[in-house]
């Protein structure tokens, strides 16, 4: 069968029931002990670009051994900066090697969404060594201060099987049990862990399974090179308030989907049903004034008032508004 296809607007219409209501939080306390549990015996595997590197291979063995990443952003930044740079898709084609494309395709909460998402295979047609991977299930946002009185921010994909995401020809459906970030704000910046445990189906050689469990965790060095270079992504704070129920909120790339990491340009796009109230739309405030404000779903002065300061655009939602379809996009000027 064709490659999925992401589902038409009006699929965000309404939050979706949750099929399987314990495998989000199931993944979500796997990451926990996986995080905080002294007795796992991690095998260090090195250092590179400021990344802790390590396995850990349980009796009897998986499939691939689980592996962890430790690093650290600069203390300039903030976990919510940082969020939006790991989970937009926009984003992640530049600093994941592997992922090739994917997309929402329901929405439970607006922390919670379901995902499909395509990994390259390596080699093509008779030429192929490994052939392309896909996944879906659950992704989502969890924000707890812990025992030890620290705030983490949690953000995790984990699989689940849906009807009506079927697997398609060509295509190893494959399953992971967890693939989550804990970000920790801290005096010499935020503390980063990435933590992978995932079981690829399908024949892979050895070597280049070996290669993927050493390289995952380095994603964490790529996500920093990227904020680096590209600066911060437009976005709403993930664990603010905000009036209303959220539709969609992504990230379009203006320059073109295969543009090339230097050429590429983010527009943020931010939609939802309306209420009374207000939240803010953030910015690198390195663009200054440069940055264009579009409403393309509901009228300005009627049903909103757009404030724009540096680094920020306040959205003050009226009364008018109420139960509106809303859409503001931002973009750099």
């Amino acid at each position: 069968m064709p490659d999925l296809e992401p589902p038409p607007e009006t699929a965000f219409d309404q939050y979706a029931e949750i099929k399987h209501p314990d495998i989000f939080p199931k993944a979500l306390e796997l990451l926990k002990h996986f995080l905080t549990d002294k007795s796992i015996p991690w095998v260090p595997n090195g250092t590179k670009d400021d990344v802790d590197l390590s396995t850990y291979q349980p009796d009897p063995p998986l499939p691939a051994p689980v592996c962890r990443g430790i690093g650290t952003f600069p203390k300039e930044l903030t976990a919510e900066q940082i969020l939006p740079v790991i989970h937009q898709l926009a984003c992640r084609k530049y600093w994941d090697e592997r992922y090739k494309h994917g997309f929402p395709s329901l929405r439970y909460s607006r922390k919670l969404v379901r995902f499909y998402a395509v990994q390259k295979g390596v080699g093509e047609g008779w030429f192929a060594i490994v052939a392309p991977r896909d996944f879906t299930g659950y992704s989502g946002h969890v924000k707890e201060v812990g025992e030890d009185g620290i705030t983490r921010y949690y953000y995790l994909q984990t699989s689940a099987e849906f009807d009506d995401v079927p697997e398609v020809n060509g295509i190893v459906r494959g399953q992971t049990s967890l693939a989550g970030w804990v970000l920790e704000e801290g005096v010499e910046g935020v503390k980063c862990t990435y933590i992978v445990k995932f079981d690829p189906k399908g024949s892979i050689p050895g070597y280049l399974l070996e290669a993927v469990v050493k390289e995952t965790p380095l994603c964490i060095a790529r996500v920093r090179s990227f904020i680096e270079k590209k600066g911060l992504v437009p976005y709403v704070n993930m664990h603010d308030e905000f009036p209303g129920e959220l539709r969609q909120e992504f990230l379009k790339n203006t320059a073109g989907e295969e543009a090339k990491f230097h050429d590429a340009e983010f527009q943020f796009v931010f939609s939802w049903f309306g209420a009374p109230g207000s939240f803010n739309i953030h910015f690198d405030d390195q663009w200054g004034s440069g940055v264009k404000i579009a409403a393309e779903e509901g009228t300005e002065g009627e049903d909103f008032e757009l404030t724009k300061e540096r680094g920020k655009v306040t959205v003050l939602v009226k009364d008018a508004a109420k139960d509106k379809k809303l859409r503001i996009s931002v973009a750099r000027a």
